[in-house]
């Protein structure tokens, strides 16, 4: 008998199961996923909490919707933002993006090539 047909005989019995042949990359992929969407995401959010929970009276603020103001009164889950003098905006205090004037977060790289 010749021994490359012995080989290819034998071969199907060696590969294991189709599962365990698409674990691995599936895996794979979770990992990736893990560490390049959802941990970042979880602390661009935590940074976002911090600051929100961080406002104070006369601090100039940007909603979600691209609206600036400067915080007149916190009460509760809700701002009253001046809008312009006399004119003031109620809003959800997850509507706020960020203050006004602080440089945006970037990562390492990208503060490294400004230098």
């Amino acid at each position: 008998m010749n021994p490359d047909l012995l080989h290819l005989l034998d071969a199907p019995a060696q590969a294991g199961s189709p599962f365990a042949s698409m674990l691995m990359p599936i895996a794979m992929v979770a990992i990736v996923f893990y560490f390049f969407v959802y941990r970042p995401q979880q602390k661009d959010e935590a940074t976002r909490k911090e600051l929100i929970s961080s406002l104070q009276r006369g601090d100039k603020v940007i909603t979600n919707s691209g609206i600036h103001g400067k915080l007149h009164e916190a009460k509760g889950e809700t701002l009253v933002l001046e809008i312009s003098p006399g004119a003031y905006l109620t809003v959800d205090r997850d509507a706020v993006k960020g203050k006004v004037g602080d440089p945006a977060p970037t990562d390492g790289k990208a503060a490294e090539g400004k230098k």
